[in-house]
């Protein structure tokens, strides 16, 4: 995997008004990108009601995801910045203005790409400097740009 993101994979300052409709944000553009299908969005929807926020992984980041055997077509992110912030009801991580979806077409590209993500996060400034950033390219570029260990 070269690129982790591209420009077209990226959306700022979306306006959500409730964390279904932010998770539904991301998966549309992991749809509209050709990573997964209709029925993936549904499932990461579903994954959060019948599990609980587990995806709210840090103060104000939430990864959206569900198994790859519900309808990835292929591995990718999405990275959705929110106009306002929503709650997932994660006492310790709401309330969530970053999400990052994923779609994880193997269990090695899942963990590669997870394991690129927390790279990019042991940065504690990152998650400020990405929901202040105003530049898709500057995103992509900060994602792109991390060695990960083999």
């Amino acid at each position: 995997m070269n690129k982790l993101v591209s420009v077209k994979d990226i959306e700022l300052q979306v306006p959500a008004a409730d964390w279904q409709e932010a998770v539904r944000k991301s998966g549309a553009i992991l749809v509209n990108n050709g990573y997964v299908s209709e029925e993936y969005v549904d499932a990461m929807i579903q994954t959060v009601k019948s599990l609980g926020p587990y995806i709210v992984v840090a103060p104000g980041l939430a990864m959206p995801h569900a198994r790859s055997s519900n309808g990835v077509i292929k591995s990718g992110i999405s990275i959705v910045t929110l106009s306002k912030p929503v709650e997932f009801g994660n006492k310790s991580n709401d309330p969530v203005y970053l999400l990052i979806g994923l779609a994880g077409s193997n269990d090695d590209l899942h963990l590669k790409i997870m394991q690129t993500i927390a790279t990019v996060f042991e940065d504690e400034s990152m998650m400020g400097r990405i929901a202040a950033c105003e530049n898709k390219a500057a995103i992509a570029e900060i994602f792109n740009n991390v060695e990960v260990d083999e």
